[in-house]
C-alpha cells in the first residue's frame, strides 16, 4: 500500500512541498537522477535542514539499494566518525569526504523503492548511538500511526528536525505517503514564524512540535492567525506538562497528540491531556511491566522487548501512567536521591517555572541545578540577588531532603538548551556548569 501511495505521490504535477514548492514530479527527477551517482549497499551520510532536498536523498539511497545514514548533528567530527562513501547535502561544509548535491542530477523517473535506514539517539542520557530501522519496521510504525489517527489531510509544518525518527516519520515520510498533506519546507525556529505561515495559509495546517515549543507559546493574540486552520498538533520529545498541554489548547485551539516512544522502539503510545493523563498503546505494541515496576514494550518497531527506563501505573483496559524514572537514582556522600523527586520539588519553589538537575563529578560529587524562572522568580533573583535567592531554595527544600543532597552549584537559564530534536540532553546541561560560563552563580553550602 506505502509503495503504491508513494508512487502515486510522485506522479503528481500539483505541489508536494510548498515555501518554495516542488511538485512530485520534479521530486522523482531530482531522486533518479542523484540514484544515478550511487551504488548497492553503499552507505551515505545525510544532513540536511530542507525536506524537500533530504527526501531526494533518502528516496535515491532507496532507489540505488544504498542505505541512508541520519546523524543527529551535523558537526564536523560526528560526519567524520561515521563510516560511509560520503556526505549527501546542500551544503558540504568543513566534510573531507566526496560531497553529493541532492538536486545537482537529473534522470527519467523510475518506480520508486522504500528501503531500510539507520538513526541516531538524541544523546540526551548519553553518546548517541546507531540504531538500524529496517523498511518492514518503518511501514508498521505508518500502519500504527494511521490506524490511530486516520490519514493525514493539510499543509505540514513543524518545529523539529527530519534528521530523528519523530521528525522523519511525521514531518516526511508519512506525509509524504498521504494523499491529502503537503510538506512546507520552512524551518520554524520560533513562535511568531509559526504564526506568520498561519496568516499566510489558507489551512487546514498540521504541526509537528515537542514540548519545549509548545511550554513556551506566546499570548493567544500573537498566535490568532492559526486559530480554524490548524488541525492537529503532534509533540514528542518528552513529557508535555499539563500546564503547557492546557496552554497549547488555548493559544492553538487543538489539544496536542503526544506521542511517547524512543529511537529504538518507535512510538509506543499516545495521549491527549484534555481527555486524561493516561497513554494508550499503538497497535501492535505490547507494553507491561518488569519485577521492578519499569515499563517494558515489545513489537516489531521495537525488534523485541525493551526495557523503557520509566516507571509505570497500568489501569484495568491497557493504559498507564508514567510514575517517574527508574534511571534517575544517584547517590550524594551515600545518601539515594532521585533527581525526579528533586526536581518536582523546585518546581514547587516559588519563583521556579522549571528545573533540571544533574550529578557534578569533581573533588567531590555534587549536585547541580539549572532553573528557568517564570516573572516572579527573576523580580526576586533581582532583588535578592544570587546567593540569598539560592540560600531561599535550599531553605524550602530541607523540609523533603537532607542538607548533604541538596544543590550546590546553580544556574539559571532564559530557556533550557536544545539539541536539533528539541531535547535538553545531558551534555549540553552540563556544559552550563563548564568554567567557561559565569562561575558567579556557583554557591556553597
Amino acid at each position: 500500500m506505502w509503495r503504491q501511495r508513494l508512487a502515486a505521490r510522485l506522479a503528481q504535477s500539483g505541489p508536494l512541498f510548498s515555501g518554495p514548492a516542488l511538485s512530485g514530479l520534479e521530486l522523482a527527477r531530482h531522486v533518479a537522477g542523484l540514484a544515478t551517482q550511487l551504488r548497492p549497499d553503499e552507505r551515505w551520510v545525510i544532513w540536511e535542514s530542507d525536506p524537500a532536498a533530504f527526501s531526494v536523498a533518502v528516496l535515491a539511497c532507496w532507489q540505488a539499494g544504498a542505505v541512508p545514514v541520519l546523524p543527529g548533528n551535523g558537526q564536523p567530527q560526528t560526519l567524520a566518525a561515521i563510516a560511509a562513501e560520503g556526505l549527501i547535502a546542500t551544503q558540504g561544509g568543513s566534510y573531507q569526504g566526496l560531497v553529493l548535491h541532492p538536486f545537482a542530477h537529473l534522470a527519467d523517473p523510475q518506480p520508486p523503492q522504500l528501503g531500510e535506514l539507520v538513526l541516531f539517539t538524541s544523546g540526551s542520557t548519553g553518546e548517541p548511538k546507531a540504531v538500524p530501522k529496517s523498511l518492514n519496521q518503518l511501514l508498521t510504525e505508518l500502519d500504527a500511526l494511521e490506524a490511530a489517527f486516520g490519514p493525514l489531510q493539510g499543509e505540514m509544518l513543524a518545529t523539529v528536525s527530519h534528521q530523528h525518527i519523530y521528525g522523519f516519520l511525521f514531518r516526511l515520510l508519512w506525509p509524504l505517503m498521504s494523499p491529502g498533506a503537503t510538506i512546507n519546507r520552512v524551518a520554524i525556529g520560533y513562535p511568531e514564524q509559526l504564526a506568520g505561515l498561519g496568516a499566510q495559509a489558507e489551512g487546514p495546517l498540521l504541526l509537528v512540535s515537542s514540548p519545549a515549543h509548545l511550554e513556551r507559546l506566546p499570548a493567544p493574540e500573537v498566535m490568532a492567525p492559526l486559530l480554524g486552520k490548524l488541525v492537529r498538533v503532534f509533540s514528542s520529545g518528552g513529557l508535555l506538562s499539563a500546564q503547557g498541554a492546557a496552554q497549547a489548547l488555548t493559544v492553538l485551539g487543538q489539544s496536542p497528540v503526544e506521542v511517547l516512544g524512543s529511537t529504538e522502539t518507535g512510538g509506543v503510545a499516545w495521549r491527549q491531556q484534555q481527555n486524561g493523563s493516561a497513554w494508550r498503546p499503538f497497535a501492535g505494541v505490547a507494553c507491561a511491566l518488569d519485577e521492578d515496576d519499569g515499563l517494558v514494550v515489545e513489537g516489531v518497531v521495537a525488534g523485541g522487548r525493551v526495557a523503557m527506563g520509566d516507571k509505570a501505573l497500568f489501569e484495568a483496559d491497557g493504559r498507564f501512567h508514567l510514575n517517574g524514572r527508574r534511571d534517575r537514582i544517584v547517590k550524594i556522600e551515600q545518601k539515594r536521591l532521585s533527581l525526579d523527586a528533586m526536581e518536582k520539588a523546585l518546581c514547587r519553589q516559588a519563583g521556579v517555572f522549571e528545573a533540571r538537575c544533574l550529578l557534578l563529578d569533581g573533588r567531590r560529587q555534587q549536585l547541580g541545578a539549572v532553573l528557568v524562572l517564570d516573572r516572579e522568580g527573576r523580580q526576586r533573583l533581582a532583588s535578592l540577588g544570587k546567593h540569598p535567592f539560592n540560600q531561599a531554595l535550599r531553605q524550602g527544600l530541607l523540609g523533603e531532603f537532607e542538607p548533604v543532597v541538596l544543590p550546590r552549584r546553580w544556574r539559571v537559564v532564559d530557556a533550557f538548551p536544545l539539541n536539533s530534536q528539541g531535547k535538553v540532553t545531558h551534555q549540553a546541561l552540563l556544559s552550563l556548569f563548564d568554567d567557561s560560563h559565569d562561575a558567579a552563580f556557583a554557591t556553597g553550602t
